[in-house]
């Protein structure tokens, strides 16, 4: 698994962003989506662990591969002047939100739970929210 790649030249991936894919298809699969939450979320956790805090998780920094990865980049460009754990889970929740069109269906509860997070952890919630939107 790949917690976070730090990637200084995006051309240098295969696949496409998020946005990219929003952008092309618009409202992407909610089975996708959950696929690709479920493998975020274990990168901010592994991330946190370790003392990381992302800061910037949105759809352009989440690269996606044709063999059903995704992987969470960290780039150079913008993000929260004081990023905090919290708010990566808000922007995750954010980031599906948007993958979704709006319309959570099924992925409603952890999309919710990502909005509220508290205030320490909150991966278990929405790791199980996530597994039962199956």
């Amino acid at each position: 698994m790949t917690v976070v790649a730090y990637v200084p030249e995006r051309q240098a991936l295969r696949g496409r962003t998020m946005a990219d894919a929003i952008r092309a298809e618009g409202r992407l699969p909610v089975g996708q989506v959950r696929r690709i939450g479920l493998q975020l979320l274990d990168a901010l956790e592994a991330a946190h662990a370790t003392g990381v805090v992302h800061g910037n998780v949105q759809p352009g920094a989440v690269q996606l591969f044709a063999d059903d990865r995704a992987v969470l980049l960290l780039t150079a460009e913008g993000g929260a002047a004081e990023p905090t754990r919290t708010g990566d889970l808000l922007s995750l929740g954010a980031t599906l939100f948007a993958a979704v069109a709006g319309r959570p269906g099924p992925l409603r509860p952890a999309i919710d739970a990502l909005m509220n997070p508290p205030d320490q952890g909150g991966f278990d919630q929405v790791r199980a929210a996530l597994h039962q939107a199956a």
